[in-house]
């Protein structure tokens, strides 16, 4: 069972959990409390969608490790689970399964919303995350930007249910607006957030498994235009994200979320200097893996503070 979980990357779906019921429970719920709205999506549908973003998520990881097989030999031999955990034939299987009960989940959602329309984001999704693993993690920056697009749209997706739910009420909308600006500059905040975050990581992965994506022919970053390249545009991005949270930190101060200002500063914050070290002394693949996992920590730190909503 253990093994089955490794093969669907199972902390990183215990982070998208995370991430959805803070967002409802800590960001949203805040301001809907104060403003005296109820949550028109109700906890069972709420629940429907992480599970349908679990399942595509799912499947992206199978049909990942399915196209990367042979790569992965080279870049991670003791992670190769396709073959060994799971026949190949079965592993493709079961990403048909998961990501067709997702996307009909996702559209089974829609309907209940009123929007059928939205129901194509999912099957969007599925389809990026295909093309992806077959072929765009092979192009240089467009592989990085696609993965994270997707962590944003973890984000995104979780409001523009609730949103257009919420538009479906007009006298829980009219109640909902005057907050309704801090909403949207806090979810777009987090879903930058998660969108630097993850382009981080992923450029820092392409520079850790270099040696195979080169033998692979991959055309990503550091194969294309060298290690040095991609660590330079690592630190550039890293102190960029820095400095747009030093904005949202400003903006939070100005609506008197103190707590959540000091957590990021002292928390988050002082984690980029450390990744920011870690990457300019970064040489070699076990280097590398560091400075991925102290970006993995950046995200859930970041997500984290979203709890603190609740209690200032």
């Amino acid at each position: 069972m253990i093994r089955y979980l490794k093969i669907l990357r199972f902390p990183n779906l215990v982070i998208i959990v995370l991430t959805q019921y803070l967002i409802r429970y800590c960001l949203l719920g805040t301001f809907y409390g104060s403003s005296g709205v109820h949550f028109v999506i109700g906890n069972f549908d709420f629940a429907l969608l992480v599970i349908s973003t679990l399942l595509i998520a799912s499947g992206g990881n199978i049909i990942n490790d399915i196209f990367d097989v042979e790569v992965d030999k080279i870049n991670k031999p003791d992670k190769v689970w396709i073959g060994e955990i799971m026949p190949k034939k079965k592993a493709y299987s079961l990403y048909i399964v998961l990501t067709v009960t997702g996307v009909l989940t996702g559209i089974y959602l829609s309907f209940r919303i009123g929007y059928l329309m939205f129901g194509l984001i999912f099957f969007a999704i599925a389809l990026l995350l295909y093309f992806y693993s077959s072929n765009y993690q092979k192009v240089a920056f467009l592989g990085n930007i696609i993965v994270s697009l997707l962590s944003a749209m973890v984000i995104l997706i979780t409001w523009l249910y609730d949103f257009f739910a919420l538009r479906a009420e007009p006298a829980l909308f009219a109640k909902i607006l005057p907050d309704i600006k801090i909403i949207y500059l806090l979810i777009g905040s987090y879903a930058v957030f998660a969108f630097m975050t993850s382009f981080i990581r992923e450029m820092v992965k392409d520079a850790e498994d270099y040696e195979g994506d080169l033998k692979a022919g991959y055309k990503t970053v550091p194969v294309v235009y060298g290690v040095k390249t991609a660590k330079a545009t690592v630190i550039i991005v890293t102190i960029f994200t820095m400095f747009a949270l030093a904005a949202g930190q400003y903006l939070l101060i100005l609506h008197n979320f103190v707590i959540v200002f000091w957590y990021l500063l002292i928390a988050v914050q002082s984690l980029f200097v450390y990744l920011l070290y870690l990457m300019t002394t970064a040489k070699d693949k076990v280097d590398f893996k560091s400075v991925g996992d102290a970006a993995k920590i950046v995200m859930v730190a970041g997500i984290l503070s979203m709890q603190l909503f609740c209690i200032s």
